[in-house]
């Protein structure tokens, strides 16, 4: 199984990633992307942040039984 810290640190950057991506190509850039496209990023990262949320909170209960 991937290191906890490991597994948290991927999920930052992938959540980092798509917020650059975002920040270059979004609605406020000079040249956005079509709109589906923007709105698939901010899936990715809503979704992205419900995983890491959920795999902090399955850790910490693993933790706490053990």
């Amino acid at each position: 199984m991937t290191e906890p810290s490991e597994m948290i640190a991927w999920l930052d950057r992938r959540i980092a990633s798509a917020m650059a991506w975002l920040d270059d190509h979004g609605k406020g850039s000079k040249r956005p992307r079509p709109q589906h496209e923007i709105e698939t990023k901010e899936y990715d990262i809503a979704r992205f942040e419900e995983i890491k949320a959920a795999y902090v909170k399955a850790l910490e209960r693993r933790e706490s039984v053990a």
